[in-house]
């Protein structure tokens, strides 16, 4: 795991002022960061790599101080083919960020080779780049790493990592990485979401489908190789499809070069993602994935907020379970009004309308209906 702290003393640093007899003014006595808190410093960073046991030991295992301010903003754990398909740990790092306006003197991309079963961690080497990776992922035996609007593909060197392609994908900054086959979502920080193909014999990274509307992109997770739900900051959900046409013919052998001549629409892909599904929860989602809550049960969305919410997106599997539902939430729109006067429909429409989700929290107040026929 990574840790970053903005405004703080990195110890080296810490180590430094105090041994520096000129910086010392009065006493010098180190207070306990538990009681008093760490140092602070205006445009500081403290970070660290920590190997943390949580089933046998409960403890940190390792940890290793960055330095020269450099702060950990990305992670990622890389099988890679030229090297027998042996696992390493990569870490982003940037260098003297600031965090608003945006600004950084660099990034690094560390690469560390796990010892003693995961245990321990060996640096190998580090790789300058321009801006910081703010997302990592392994990819058919190489690493796909997010450097401001630029994807690029990376495999491990003697001395550093060897850049083998790249593409400008998103307008602004990439922030989110996931992947299936030759497959690639990435996501942009205001521009949603975009799917790149790579072409392993022209050796290219080709942008093909994004999204018809702004999303400022906080999370997102594939659902199926066609489909990608994710959250944005202003607290919605939603669910994008490719179309069926354009899959098909990104995935064709050969296709390259139609592909890259293919006409753009409005300075962007040539073709636009569908909407499927769209809820506004209320709270700012953070983490978004798919998994199953019980095993060997149905898939479902996990998230959560920044409020500290947990929530699931539940499929239904039968018509009747959408008409009986959607029937029921109609019910409760009318009979069990919001008490503030709020349109229920409104509410969770208060970005964008609406879309192929049921409320479920609304459901709750069933039983709080008085019964027109008692028994």
């Amino acid at each position: 795991m990574i840790e970053s702290e903005n405004g703080t003393l990195s110890p080296s640093t810490k180590a430094r002022l105090l041994n520096d007899t000129e910086a010392v003014n009065g006493d010098a006595a180190v207070l306990p960061p538990e009681e008093f808190g760490y140092p602070r410093g205006k445009g500081h960073w403290a970070s660290c790599i920590q190997i943390v046991d949580p089933i046998t030991t409960k403890d940190t295992l390792q940890r290793i101080e960055l330095e020269e301010n450099e702060a950990a903003v990305s992670i990622a754990a890389v099988s890679f083919a030229s090297q027998d398909n042996e696992t390493f740990l990569v870490v982003g790092t940037g260098k003297d960020m600031v965090v608003s306006p945006r600004s950084s003197n660099g990034g690094f991309i560390h690469v560390y080779r796990f010892l003693e079963d995961g245990k321990e961690l060996e640096f190998i080497h580090k790789t300058r780049i321009e801006e910081p990776p703010l997302a990592l992922l392994a990819f058919q035996g190489r690493l796909v790493a997010g450097i401001g609007k630029d994807i690029r593909i990376y495999d491990l060197g003697m001395k550093q990592l060897l850049r083998k392609s790249q593409a400008q994908v998103v307008p602004n900054l990439v922030v989110g990485l996931q992947t299936q086959g030759s497959r690639i979502i990435v996501s942009d920080v205001q521009e949603s979401v975009t799917y790149v193909v790579y072409k392993f014999h022209e050796n290219r990274l080709i942008s093909f489908v994004d999204d018809a509307i702004s999303r400022w992109t906080t999370c997102m997770t594939m659902v199926d190789y066609e489909t990608v739900a994710g959250g944005d900051k202003f607290g919605n959900l939603w669910l994008l499809r490719c179309p069926e046409k354009a899959s098909e013919e990104a995935d064709e052998e050969g296709s390259g070069a139609h592909l890259v001549h293919e006409r753009q629409y409005l300075q962007g892909a040539p073709n636009r993602l569908n909407l499927m599904c769209h809820f506004f929860p209320q709270d700012i989602p953070t983490s978004l994935v798919k998994t199953q809550l019980v095993a060997g049960g149905r898939d479902v969305l996990l998230w959560s907020g920044l409020q500290g919410t947990l929530g699931i997106l539940v499929p239904f599997v039968s018509r009747e379970d959408v008409d009986f539902f959607q029937t029921l939430e109609q019910h409760l729109r009318s009979e069990d009004a919001p008490l503030a006067g709020r349109d229920h429909l409104a509410y969770r429409s208060y970005y964008v309308p609406v879309k192929g989700v049921i409320d479920g929290d609304c459901k709750f107040d069933v039983p709080s209906i008085p019964n027109p026929f008692p028994t």
